[in-house]
C-alpha cells in the first residue's frame, strides 16, 4: 500500500510519498505555502499539481499504485471540495481525504486520531478530538483576524513596539536597535514603507519571530513580555478546546516551527498547561497526512 501525504502550512508544502508501514520513500519540500487563500486559487493549484506530479516521478513510482492520498493544508476548511477536486484531477483513482493542517498535525503527533494539539507556526490554533470521534479547534483564523501567539503575531507585535518607542510610550531595549537592523532601515519613519510595501508578504514579517525570540533569551524585557503574550494566546486556545470537548488531561502534543525547539514561548507554554516535559511527535504532519488517508478509508 502507498500512501502520499501533503503537508501545506503558512509558509512551507511538503509532498510525502509512504508505505503501510509509515515508512518515507519520498519527500518533495518547498519553502512556500499552497494556501489558496494567500494565493489565490489558480496559483495554488498550479503549485499542487505540479509538486504532485514531481514528487511522484521523483520516487520513480507510477500513479496507479498510489491508494490513498491525505492532505492538510491552511486554507483548506474552508475550501475542501476546492482541495479534493485539485488531487482529483492528478490522482483520480486513489482514496482521497482533506482536512485542515492542524488536524493532519495532530493525527502525526499521536499517531492516532486523538488527543490535544496546539501549534504556532505562521499562524496558531489548538485543536482537540475525544474518544467519540468529536473535534473542536479555537484560532486558525488568519493573520488578519488574530493568530495570537503565532510567528506572524509575534513578528507584528515586535514591529508595534518599535513605534511605540519611537513616540515615547514604551521603554527602549535592544530589541529596538536590532529591529532596525533586521529590517536594514535607520528610522522609526521607515517602518511604514517598509510594511506597506507592495512585495510585503507574510513570511517576512513571521520571520521577525526569531528575532523576538533570539532577544528573549537574552532576558531583553521588551522581547520578553511580548513573547510572555504569545504564550498566554496559545494557552487560552488550548483552554478553550479542552473545555468544550470536556477533557481531562487529555495528552497533549506541539506543532508548528515556533514549538519544535527549546525556546521561552514552548517553556512558558508548556509552565501554563502544566507539562513536566516537552512533548514529542511520532510522526511529522506530512506522515500524518497520509496517516490520516489511510485511517479514514481502511
Amino acid at each position: 500500500m502507498i500512501s502520499i501525504g501533503i503537508d501545506g502550512g503558512g509558509s512551507t508544502l511538503r509532498v510525502g510519498i509512504f508505505t503501510e508501514n509509515m515508512e518515507c520513500l519520498h519527500l518533495h519540500e518547498l519553502a512556500e505555502t499552497a494556501n489558496p487563500s494567500v494565493l489565490g486559487f489558480s496559483q495554488a493549484e498550479e503549485l499542487l499539481r505540479s509538486s504532485l506530479t514531481q514528487t511522484i516521478s521523483d520516487a520513480g513510482i507510477t500513479s496507479s499504485t498510489v491508494q490513498y492520498v491525505g492532505a492538510g493544508m491552511a486554507g483548506a476548511a474552508q475550501n475542501p471540495d476546492w482541495l479534493r477536486n485539485v488531487l482529483t484531477s492528478v490522482l483520480s483513482h486513489a482514496q482521497i481525504t482533506v482536512a485542515p493542517d492542524y488536524e493532519i498535525a495532530l493525527i502525526g503527533a499521536h499517531g492516532k486520531r486523538y488527543g490535544m494539539l496546539v501549534l504556532s507556526g505562521t499562524g496558531s490554533v489548538a485543536f482537540g478530538i475525544d474518544a467519540s470521534g468529536e473535534s473542536a479547534h479555537s484560532g486558525g483564523w488568519g493573520y488578519l483576524l488574530d493568530d495570537g501567539g503565532s510567528g506572524y503575531w509575534l513578528g507584528l507585535e515586535t514591529l508595534k513596539s518599535a513605534t511605540r518607542i519611537a513616540d515615547g510610550c514604551e521603554e527602549k531595549t535592544g530589541l529596538y536597535e536590532q529591529t532596525f537592523a533586521h529590517l536594514k532601515i535607520s528610522a522609526p519613519d521607515e517602518l511604514i514603507s517598509w510594511i506597506y510595501a507592495p512585495e510585503r508578504n507574510t513570511k517576512e514579517i513571521s520571520q521577525m519571530a526569531t528575532l523576538v525570540l533570539k532577544a528573549a533569551s537574552t532576558g531583553d524585557s521588551a522581547a520578553v513580555r511580548i513573547i510572555e503574550a504569545g504564550a498566554e494566546h496559545l494557552h487560552q486556545l488550548y483552554l478553550s478546546v479542552v473545555k468544550r470537548l470536556d477533557f481531562t488531561e487529555p495528552p497533549v502534543m506541539f506543532a508548528g516551527g515556533l514549538l519544535s525547539s527549546d525556546t521561552l514561548l514552548r517553556r512558558l507554554l508548556m509552565q501554563k498547561i502544566g507539562l513536566n516535559n516537552a512533548p514529542s511527535p511520532k510522526y511529522s504532519p506530512v506522515a500524518g497526512a497520509a496517516l490520516m488517508a489511510y485511517l479514514s478509508n481502511s
